[in-house]
């Protein structure tokens, strides 16, 4: 892992932060890729037991890269799972909230 480590930080030197921003976000979707699968297999649901979407279309769901947050709801609903969303500040700041539910299913 510490040679991952090294190349990923060696990578980084040369490329400019545009590049590294874009890299992240790329990364940050295909995580939700893997996640929303294996969210699904973890609780022994398969594509089919999910009312309301075809197979085909958990299909494609799970392998966008993009998502609307209504139709992530509506799928996490249908496999009776909850959702919450929350916000921190990056620096902690006094008189501030360290955390804010914006959203709960």
């Amino acid at each position: 892992m510490a040679a991952v480590k090294n190349a990923m930080k060696a990578m980084e030197g040369v490329m400019s932060k545009e590049s590294i921003a874009r890299s992240d976000e790329i990364y940050e979707r295909e995580l939700l890729i893997l996640k929303l699968a294996e969210l699904r297999q973890q609780y022994n649901i398969k594509q089919t037991d999910i009312k309301g979407f075809s197979q085909p279309a958990i299909s494609r769901l799970e392998g966008r890269t993009d998502i609307k947050l209504s139709t992530l709801i509506r799928y996490l609903t249908e496999m009776e799972l909850e959702m919450e969303i929350k916000v921190r500040p990056r620096n902690a700041k006094k008189g501030v909230p360290s955390e804010v539910v914006l959203l709960r299913t």
